[in-house]
């Protein structure tokens, strides 16, 4: 569905988290309906690579109260997306995704021309597993992990700023798509023609193209009635056997799937986290990850987002991996 209700004229709009994953995806989404862009990045080098794009650098953090000040100054729209999605412990979550989210709305709230609109993109963590119906924006979030927390958090902080601004929280499932190096090793096990996926029962699972997020994103930031909270995510669900299998068809493979139990997946976890540990890194599997992974399943309802945004994920999972597959071929990362 084309975007019919945009606004007349296009906002002004300050991205944070601009240069990573699915920020990279959005700055190309965003420049395409003629935005002013604005981004706040960490060093010199990124700076440079925006200003080269066209986009306005701001050079700081979220810890960086004048920086966030030069950057919400005369913007319409904050999308904010800047998160630690892996950490050392819970109070690293905290500071970024908690703490970070606070420290940009009072910076919103001190700036001579403050923004209208704040779009938050949170995490299907913040809300917690759903496997028999799909959780909705009215059911009583039960996070699993420390991330997930910590994002819940972030969204409580916004909901606190409705009324002094228009809130639109976007919970995203996984998100996958080219320059992710999160489901890559997936990709990897499959081109060797083997993926061990946890044993038991199915789990059905929801999963997001990045390519559609950053659509769900554009149309959360500059259509006039976006509000509240919205699930972005392919409404077709898949258990991780027929995603193992979707990921040997990108890679051209024949996969088989080895089931995992629990207890090894957990003792997997913990050793990979204790390793990174030792290294004095996060991990990118650590045991909250294992409880992801062990949850009986994550859906969630679309709906909301058709009827407000007009939204609906327009890549299915065999051409999103297809796609997928092919960059990372292109990159020489596959």
């Amino acid at each position: 569905m084309a975007m019919e209700r945009r606004v007349s004229e296009a906002p002004s709009v300050l991205v944070t988290g601009a240069t990573g994953f699915v920020g990279s995806h959005l700055l190309d989404a965003l420049t395409s309906t003629g935005a002013h862009i604005r981004a706040l990045v960490r060093t010199p080098d990124k700076a440079a690579a925006l200003a080269a794009r066209g986009i306005e650098p701001v050079l700081g953090t979220l810890a960086d109260i004048a920086a966030l000040e030069r950057a919400v100054a005369g913007v319409d729209v904050v999308v904010h997306m800047a998160a630690v999605t892996r950490a050392r412990s819970a109070d690293e979550y905290h500071g970024a995704n908690a703490a970070g989210t606070r420290a940009l709305i009072a910076a919103m709230r001190h700036a001579d021309r403050s923004p209208r609109r704040l779009v938050y993109l949170s995490s299907l963590a913040a809300v917690g597993p759903a496997a028999h119906r799909p959780v909705t924006g009215d059911d009583t979030p039960r996070p699993l992990t420390a991330y997930g927390r910590s994002k819940l958090e972030g969204e409580r902080i916004c909901a606190e700023a409705d009324g002094e601004f228009e809130i639109a929280v976007l919970r995203a499932p996984a998100v996958y798509g080219p320059r992710d190096r999160d489901m890559l090793t997936f990709f990897r096990m499959a081109a060797r023609g083997i993926v061990p996926i946890p044993a038991g029962p199915e789990r059905p699972v929801q999963l997001v193209h990045v390519t559609d997020l950053a659509d769900a994103l554009v149309r959360s930031a500059i259509l006039p009635n976006a509000v509240g909270v919205y699930h972005i995510a392919e409404p077709q669900a898949y258990t991780w056997r027929q995603v193992a299998a979707l990921i040997g068809e990108a890679v051209g493979r024949r996969v088989r799937t080895v089931n995992v139990p629990a207890w090894s997946v957990h003792a997997a976890a913990a050793f990979s986290e204790w390793a990174d540990r030792l290294r004095n890194r996060a991990s990118i599997f650590n045991r909250d990850k294992a409880l992801e992974l062990l949850a009986p399943g994550w859906l969630c309802e679309t709906e909301r987002a058709w009827l407000d945004l007009g939204f609906r994920a327009g890549i299915p999972l065999d051409r999103g991996l297809a796609d997928t597959a092919q960059w990372y071929r292109a990159e020489g990362w596959l």
